[in-house]
């Protein structure tokens, strides 16, 4: 647990590089699947962070 503290900043950042990288190979691909799995996983993080998808701050 205090790993994670040390670190958070890292692993939000590596969070942060996977999903942009993941959302530019859904947009080469001509499939809808993976752009639905995709909207899953930033909706799950969007429901694990403290700042709504529009920037504000969840109450």
């Amino acid at each position: 647990m205090e790993w994670i503290t040390q670190h958070g900043k890292d692993i939000l950042a590596i969070i942060g590089a996977v999903v942009t990288v993941a959302s530019l190979i859904v947009k080469l691909t001509p499939t809808q699947k993976d752009d639905d799995v995709l909207a899953s996983v930033i909706k799950g993080l969007a429901a694990l962070s403290l700042f709504n998808p529009d920037g504000s701050i969840v109450k």
